[in-house]
């Protein structure tokens, strides 16, 4: 069984905020694979389901992107998952807009809900899906750009972007982690 996260803060003043592109990809797995994200467990809201013929745990932190480790932590321990069977999704803003990276283990690159799952579990070995959300052109500090929403022309490619974290999905669950590395995270040669 897999447990694929999307970080996100709950609550409909955040929905659009950068620092929520994980909960929209959770949101486009679920419409694209008929899971229903309603049950409230473990801190989350969650949906179980198939993909691609896998028993999959689709979850939702509510405890603020900050603190997404209680809820990840509850998860792990009540599945009794493997670390490799988990997936965490989350904005990045040092990959630019509209790139996805799929990474293997390693450390949190400083986003504050990865660093809180690695604390709570007690370790970094577990697959990420970094959506990037890039920097903002003004001065405006790091904070304030990731919840802020998406601008009218980045709303447009959103959809996109998702699908993309969707085949990525895919692609960990068919065929590991290090396929989608390679697969997606190849440079796009023009």
């Amino acid at each position: 069984m897999k447990i694929i996260v999307g970080l996100g803060n709950p609550g409909i003043k955040f929905r659009k905020n950068r620092h929520n592109a994980g909960f929209m990809a959770l949101d486009k797995v679920a419409k694209e694979t008929g899971i229903n994200i309603k049950t409230r467990r473990f801190d989350s809201l969650i949906g179980r389901g198939l993909i691609e013929k896998d028993d999959v745990i689709l979850a939702k932190p509510q405890t603020f992107v900050n603190l997404s480790g209680q809820a990840v932590s509850k998860l792990v321990n009540f599945y009794k998952a493997d670390l490799e069977d988990l997936v965490v999704i989350h904005d990045d803003a040092d990959i630019e807009f509209g790139r996805i990276k799929a990474k293997k283990n390693g450390k949190s690159g400083g986003h504050n809900g990865v660093e809180s799952i690695m604390d709570a579990i007690g370790n970094e070995n577990f697959s990420r899906i970094r959506i990037g959300i890039g920097r903002s052109n003004r001065c405006e500090d790091l904070k304030g750009h990731v919840l802020s929403n998406f601008n009218e022309t980045e709303v447009t490619k959103l959809d996109k972007i998702l699908s993309k974290a969707l085949e990525t999905i895919t692609i960990i669950i068919r065929n590991g982690i290090d396929k989608a590395m390679c697969t997606i995270n190849a440079p796009v040669i023009v």
